[in-house]
């Protein structure tokens, strides 16, 4: 399915397009066992059928609860709607031992076949085991389907750069419809998470189900994607001052996928100096970036920062005569101390005599990541084979993105910004002290082992 939102942004019109597989398999029935009959009624054969000698046949399909009880029965086919009654009157005092799910008692959705024999008529005494031609058994279960889906919007934050994105989540469908604890399983960039799981609280579903019982479905998994409107891969390249080695030659241009911001030199940042920085690389067959390479900075932390983000990007790759083909990209970026957003009102609270930015101590519960990306090892350093660490400060804004990461210490400066880009794109649930949201301030350690061949 794939729907279409307009809003307005900074003068640019934008969509998001979801496309959310909502392929929910069926409930997997794992470590489940099926409901067994304990306790039989013989079903009272009506006594117009007596009189006339008709035999007849049928088919119910009910609820076996979690304690056993029969309910929500109902006659799905019968030769003669008059032995409906009788049958469905017995029901109700059939006991079952129910369906268990992981070892726990669980309801399930069964189906059964009830027969009359003219032989019951020669029955001297009601039989207390149900006869060879009852034939009962667990109904398939049918797979959730999406039935409304309202497309994410596309964060204005990215408005000015116009990149794709992509978030992947992993969740359940209730059995009333509705989703419940959403996972990130991927995202292209951190701020397209809140936006897709803003979205994914609305989604609607026709539920998974075992006949009449609904059922909830643990294992759904949708995609949403996003694309700003009108803008061709050569515009979303050029707004982020990307420019390509010999473009013409190429039927089809490398479309960012993967496209994190160098981060802003914290203290740069914090004494207002602006800087620049070139960097050539390389976009693989593959869309991998290689042969990273500074060709000029006013600052080596912006140089060293621009490499870092770069390293991290991924790409679709060109295509020349249909054929995926490298490519040599240049990227020339400027960092410009934001004058307005979340940046900017971290950046007035770092300064002296600024509110401040207080730790983690007193939140209402410890800090829940939601999205986290691993760092790239430096391309550097692939020859050294090194191991390594690095201590990263950063900032939990009050709406969980991450902000503002420090280098503290790293055993390689490379290390260091590495770690800082990738934790630029992590999400976290919202710090809340009190029930109010906060921003806190934390410290972690990166690890870097010796990548595999």
């Amino acid at each position: 399915m794939k729907l279409t939102h307009w809003i307005l942004n900074f003068g640019l019109i934008l969509s998001s397009l979801v496309r959310l597989s909502a392929e929910a398999p069926a409930p997997l029935r794992g470590d489940f066992d099926d409901a067994r009959l304990r306790e039989w009624v013989q079903p009272e054969y009506p006594e117009f059928a007596r009189s006339a000698k008709l035999e007849g046949e049928v088919v119910v399909e009910f609820v076996v609860e979690a304690d056993g009880k029969v309910s929500r029965a109902s006659v799905k086919r019968s030769t003669d709607e008059r032995f409906n009654a009788s049958v469905l009157a017995a029901m109700q005092r059939w006991v079952f031992i129910s369906a268990t799910v992981e070892g726990k008692p669980a309801a399930s959705g069964m189906h059964v076949v009830v027969p009359f024999k003219l032989a019951q008529l020669a029955q001297k005494k009601t039989p207390v085991e149900p006869p060879p031609g009852l034939r009962l058994e667990p109904l398939p279960v049918t797979k959730a389907k999406m039935i409304i889906s309202p497309a994410p919007d596309y964060p204005a934050e990215l408005a000015s750069r116009r990149i794709p994105g992509q978030v992947v989540l992993g969740f359940t469908v209730e059995a009333d419809g509705t989703t419940s604890g959403p996972k990130v399983l991927w995202a292209s960039h951190a701020a397209f998470v809140g936006e897709a799981l803003l979205a994914l609280e609305k989604y609607r579903f026709e539920p998974a189900r075992q006949g009449p019982l609904a059922l909830s479905s643990p294992a759904t998994e949708g995609q949403m994607e996003f694309e700003s409107l009108g803008a061709s891969r050569a515009e979303v390249l050029a707004v982020n001052q990307i420019s390509i080695v010999d473009s013409d030659k190429y039927g089809q241009l490398p479309r960012a996928i993967v496209f994190p911001e160098p981060i802003y030199p914290r203290e740069r940042l914090l004494t207002g100096e602006a800087g620049s920085a070139t960097v050539e690389f390389t976009v693989t067959e593959r869309g991998a970036t290689k042969d990273v390479l500074l060709k000029e900075a006013s600052q080596p932390e912006f140089g060293a920062a621009l490499i870092a983000a770069v390293e991290a990007w991924a790409f679709e790759p060109a295509l020349l005569t249909s054929q995926p083909a490298a490519a040599q990209l240049v990227v020339a970026h400027k960092f410009s101390p934001p004058t307005a957003g979340v940046v900017n009102r971290l950046t007035l609270a770092l300064q002296p005599g600024g509110a401040g930015v207080g730790g983690a101590g007193g939140l209402d519960e410890r800090l829940r990541p939601i999205w986290r990306i691993q760092p790239a090892y430096p391309q550097a350093l692939l020859g050294e084979k090194l191991a390594g660490q690095t201590v990263i400060e950063f900032i939990v804004d009050h709406d969980g993105r991450a902000r503002l990461p420090r280098v503290v210490s790293a055993s390689q400066p490379e290390f260091g910004w590495a770690a800082a880009t990738a934790i630029s794109q992590w999400v976290f649930a919202r710090p809340l002290r009190g029930g109010q949201p906060v921003d806190i301030k934390v410290s972690i350690p990166v690890n870097f082992t010796v990548p595999k061949e």
